[in-house]
């Protein structure tokens, strides 16, 4: 079977959805003939030794991390693609690489299948906070994903957020990001003596929700101290959380610190955190959960969220309110039972399958499509 994936996020571009891609198609690749299209980055990357090919759009810089696609005047894409005949297209995207897949597959008559990744209302109201285009932009993302073939999504809270949108007469079928278990782990020792070390890693932006963290450990300290908690990640809003730290009173606290890319030392973060606090009600399938619970780092996350779905509570992870006080009380208690936290960090990463797994339902997917077409 021949595969292409549209995506407007790959690397050399950092995020959880970049990071998806990346395992997904390498995953796929292992069975399938597979080729990536995505936005042409201005820094390069060596894919020569990806098990699939990648090709690039031309495309607009428009952040640091972020290029919009212009895939209908990319001549050289769309020979690449002609040549590449695929059986299956498959975007990752609900944006503008989004828009050339749905018109490729049915002027071609090749089905094509969306996975939804993104809360993308989050992002627009926090950096357009203008209604009137956000609405705007949004109707014209869910009138991509009306155009595909089949809807898949990575969490139920997605697949919800898509029918929010105004997604309607499709089914959305659920598909969770995969996590390959390494080999050979670090150790982790365990020393319950020493104060409780928390930690985060991910975009520095408010609609993370960031600012409920920092509101949580504020009234924590008001009971005790004995906790450090570490920030990791850069984005718009890193300034604006550090000036919270400092008038919150909890610059002994809190240790904000950049994008790390260095594996070994992103480990020892995790190895030394006992919680990892993650309030996030945008993340719908979170890739650092994953990570974090493999070196056995439990995470605490906000009931009812995307990031809540794998998890149970006191078993894998511990789920609690969207409230600064009740999330503080928990972290307290948490505190007081740290060999419960050990425990559940323990079991933390029973609660994901590898990105072969992944691959093979998505597979099974492809292939009923490729059934009904030709039946």
């Amino acid at each position: 079977m021949k595969v292409a994936i549209f995506t407007d996020s790959f690397p050399p571009s950092k995020g959880g959805t970049e990071n998806a891609v990346m395992r997904y198609a390498t995953a796929l690749a292992k069975n399938h003939e597979v080729a990536v299209f995505a936005p042409k980055n201005i820094k390069k990357m060596d894919t020569t030794n990806l098990p699939f090919k990648v090709y690039r759009s031309l495309s607009i810089k428009v952040t640091t991390n972020d290029y919009w696609a212009m895939p209908k005047i990319s001549c050289k894409m769309k020979r690449q693609l002609k040549e590449f005949a695929p059986d299956i297209i498959h975007t990752q995207t609900l944006g503008m690489m989004a828009d050339y897949a749905n018109a490729y597959g049915r002027k071609n008559g090749i089905p094509v299948v969306c996975t939804a990744h993104t809360k993308y209302r989050y992002c627009y109201q926090t950096y357009l906070k203008i209604p009137f285009i956000v609405n705007m932009i949004i109707k014209r993302i869910i009138k991509r994903a009306q155009k595909a073939d089949y809807i898949c999504a990575v969490s139920n809270s997605m697949a919800d957020e898509l029918f929010s949108y105004g997604l309607k007469d499709k089914e959305v079928f659920v598909i969770k990001n995969g996590h390959n278990r390494r080999e050979v782990l670090p150790e982790r020792i365990y020393n319950l003596d020493e104060p409780f070390h928390m930690i985060y890693a991910g975009l520095i932006v408010d609609f993370k929700n960031v600012a409920t963290s920092l509101k949580a450990l504020k009234i924590l300290k008001e009971k005790r101290s004995d906790f450090l908690f570490y920030m990791i990640g850069n984005g718009p809003h890193y300034n604006k959380f550090k000036r919270m730290v400092k008038k919150f009173g909890l610059s002994d606290n809190v240790k904000m610190l950049h994008y790390i890319s260095d594996r070994d030392l992103l480990d020892e973060y995790y190895l030394k955190s006992d919680l990892m606090l993650f309030p996030s009600v945008f993340d719908t399938d979170g890739l650092v959960l994953l990570e974090a619970a493999e070196l056995g780092t439990p995470a605490l996350v906000i009931k009812g969220s995307g990031a809540s779905e794998r998890f149970t509570d006191n078993y894998t992870a511990f789920t609690e309110e969207n409230d600064p006080e009740k999330l503080a009380n928990r972290i307290d208690e948490l505190m007081n039972n740290r060999t419960l936290v050990k425990e559940v960090g323990q079991r933390a990463d029973s609660c994901f399958t590898s990105w072969d797994e992944t691959a093979k339902n998505y597979e099974k997917l492809y292939a009923d499509i490729l059934d009904k077409k030709f039946s």
